[in-house]
């Protein structure tokens, strides 16, 4: 049996119309407290970054304090060691008496020097070295060098072309004898080359000997291209004779035996 509403429309529209709103009421309760709650949990996000904040912000003055020292101590360092290299470079030769020292240490008895001339030669140099380390207004774009490191870079544009060589002139009755003074003077650390240069051989009375003229080349020194390894250690050598301190030429006259 179909259920017949006597009730007018308007009561029925009134019904829904009520219920709407309760859904309504139910949906802006639901917005207004996740509204509510985004926003206390971004007061609370905010507290907690505010609290960490203030925690590190001491911790990042002191890394910004301990960054700046540390900049001003690699400006001290990078200072010191272009100073450092700057005085090592200055003292580079190696000394006159060192060089005789280690020339005469392994002479045999049956050679005999006459002469030893120490002088500085001017190296060939290639295409690309021919012209300054660095072009032209690269230190007006780049950073700025110190006078020590600008001091250095003169120095060796000047120095490091240049070697020192050593030419020993003297004779010997056993040219085997010759050869094997010459392979010692090779394996010398101070020593860069060794080579014979001329040798004549001259008669005599009862026996011969042969002239000759070594040509040595010394090792670069300290802060030198080419330069490796530790420095030579000095060898005392007895009977030294006076050598002049900044002498280019030296000339002995009558080197006997295996001691100046």
């Amino acid at each position: 049996m179909k259920a017949i509403d006597f009730l007018p429309d308007i009561y029925r529209q009134r019904d829904a119309l009520r219920r709407a709103r309760i859904w309504w009421g139910f949906v802006v309760i639901l917005f207004s407290g996740a509204i509510g709650a985004s926003a206390g949990a971004q007061v609370w996000l905010r507290h907690g970054l505010r609290t960490q904040l203030d925690e590190l912000e001491p911790l990042f003055i002191s890394a910004q304090t301990q960054v700046r020292e540390l900049a001003d101590l690699q400006s001290q360092t990078v200072k010191a060691a272009n100073e450092a290299s700057l005085f090592t470079y200055i003292e580079h030769p190696w000394p006159r008496s060192q060089i005789l020292a280690d020339v005469v240490r392994s002479l045999p008895p049956s050679i005999r020097l006459t002469q030893i001339h120490i002088s500085d030669e001017e190296m060939a140099r290639s295409a690309n070295q021919a012209g300054p380390r660095r072009p032209p207004g690269e230190n007006e774009a780049g950073p700025k060098t110190s006078d020590a490191e600008q001091d250095l870079q003169k120095l060796q544009e000047e120095m490091d072309h240049r070697q020192t060589v050593v030419e020993l002139d003297g004779n010997t009755a056993d040219v085997a004898h010759l050869h094997e003074y010459l392979a010692l003077l090779s394996r010398s650390s101070l020593i860069a080359s060794a080579s014979i240069k001329a040798m004549e051989a001259t008669p005599g009375k009862g026996h011969d000997r042969t002239n000759f003229t070594l040509r040595l080349i010394v090792s670069p020194g300290f802060g030198q291209r080419g330069h490796e390894g530790p420095a030579p250690s000095p060898v005392p050598v007895n009977n030294h004779a006076a050598l002049p301190a900044n002498g280019c030429e030296i000339a002995l006259a009558a080197l006997g035996g295996g001691g100046l």
